[in-house]
């Protein structure tokens, strides 16, 4: 068990983690269950089925056997119910009034561990589901990123949708869906996180009557991401579009990189907010596009750097153009001292402001707990961001910029991918 006044960190014997953050402040509570499996743990037969499993939590469990028994029941408290499906997590999460965390932890409890899966359920919900895969489809903005990555990590889990196909999808049977729960809904693979106001002794014996008779084994290992790459790779969807979307970028740093501090300044610096290099040269100055900014994912094992934009069509390939010579310029000269503490600041802006919210507060404490080797608190974080120098951004930016690692993804109106392929150089 580790303790620290802001969280707290339980391993009970079977493996499940509970890690609570107490706000004795808040007004509301947020719960979570978090399961260390996402697309990235899956076969490519039943490529989507994570989050089709995340789907199907929600049709109906021991004690509340319908979807509508499950959503009155947290309806009836005012609360907000919800999951999402990752490449390397699935979450379940209700946030509500902190007076009804009893009720919140017998129902997310009952939703993981005891889901009905009647069949009737499971061929309905296909249907939904792949209504999900074609809305992301047609919806040029969203799917830029399943094209990013897919190109990015070509023929390996990190790559692959995190929804599937619907050839898949039709194809799943409830024993696949048995299986993969068998395989990754292990204890040793879940962790159950409390951030708000609750009483720490009290919460504790629950989870522990609750969770700790679970029988556990071994989990799996994920399969390493290919991150060799000898040449830029470019994909171009061609779609009828009024808008075209981008995405450019470049393998990035894993969760316990010591570098992360770095790229997070980077990429403020390149795309962080409306002052930033690449909103004033592609929206302000030039007005080619809608959007424009630059963010980073990290993931177990590796990460990426990516900058995205909402573009006229026709301007499409300048704007890669003008995207590559930030890039460039920010590898070859650096950023100025300014720049440097307006991104620290920035970021401490951002980190602060999710913070003020049980749910933003979580997130950041989960996710670490989750993937990296050792929880820092906000404090610490900073501490380490105030450390970093001009010349080590610009030394990461050197690193990870270069022309061989370059991966481009763009959906709109282009029959002719030529337009862009002369355009990737860095």
């Amino acid at each position: 068990m580790s303790t620290h006044p802001l969280y707290t960190k339980k391993v009970l014997p079977n493996g499940v983690t509970l890690l609570t953050v107490p706000i004795p402040t808040a007004l509301s509570i947020t719960m979570s269950v978090f399961v260390k499996a996402g697309s990235r743990y899956e076969t490519k037969p039943v490529n989507g089925i994570s989050h089709f499993l995340e789907h199907l939590h929600f049709k109906g469990t021991k004690k509340f056997p319908t979807a509508k028994k499950l959503s009155e029941i947290v309806d009836s408290i005012g609360g907000e119910f919800n999951a999402n499906t990752g490449k390397e997590h699935t979450q379940y999460f209700i946030r509500a009034s902190s007076e009804h965390l009893p009720l919140i932890t017998e129902v997310l409890t009952d939703l993981v561990q005891q889901p009905l899966f009647n069949e009737k359920e499971i061929e309905r919900e296909k249907g939904v589901i792949i209504e999900e895969i074609n809305m992301y489809k047609d919806n040029p903005q969203i799917h830029i990123e399943s094209l990013f990555e897919e190109t990015m990590w070509p023929q390996t889990p990190l790559g692959w949708d995190i929804a599937g196909t619907a050839e898949v999808i039709r194809a799943i049977k409830k024993q696949d869906i048995v299986n993969y729960r068998k395989q990754w809904y292990q204890p040793s693979n879940i962790i159950i996180a409390v951030a708000g106001k609750f009483d720490q002794a009290q919460l504790e014996r629950e989870i522990e009557a609750l969770w700790s008779k679970l029988p556990g084994k071994a989990v799996g290992r994920i399969r390493p991401a290919n991150d060799r790459q000898a040449a830029p790779i470019l994909a171009v969807q061609n779609k009828q579009t009024e808008q075209a979307h981008m995405m450019v970028g470049f393998k990035g740093l894993d969760y316990d990189d010591k570098r992360n501090p770095e790229l997070q300044i980077l990429s403020a610096v390149l795309g962080g907010g409306m002052s930033s290099r690449l909103f004033i040269q592609i929206r302000e100055r030039r007005g080619l596009a809608y959007y424009v900014g630059s963010s980073m994912n990290n993931y177990l094992d590796t990460g990426n750097f990516y900058v995205r934009a909402g573009l006229k069509v026709a301007s499409a390939p300048e704007a890669l153009e003008v995207i590559l010579s930030e890039l460039r310029k920010v590898r070859e000269q650096g950023i100025s001292t300014r720049e440097l503490n307006k991104a620290k600041e920035y970021i401490k802006g951002k980190v602060v402001l999710a913070m003020e919210d049980p749910h933003g507060t979580l997130d950041w404490y989960l996710t670490q707990a989750a993937f990296a080797k050792k929880i820092e608190t906000p404090k610490e974080a900073f501490a380490k961001l105030e450390k970093v120098t001009g010349d080590q951004v610009q030394a990461l930016a050197a690193q990870l910029f270069q022309k061989k690692s370059l991966v481009a993804a763009v959906i709109g109106p282009f029959a002719d991918k030529s337009v862009f392929e002369r355009r990737l150089k860095l």
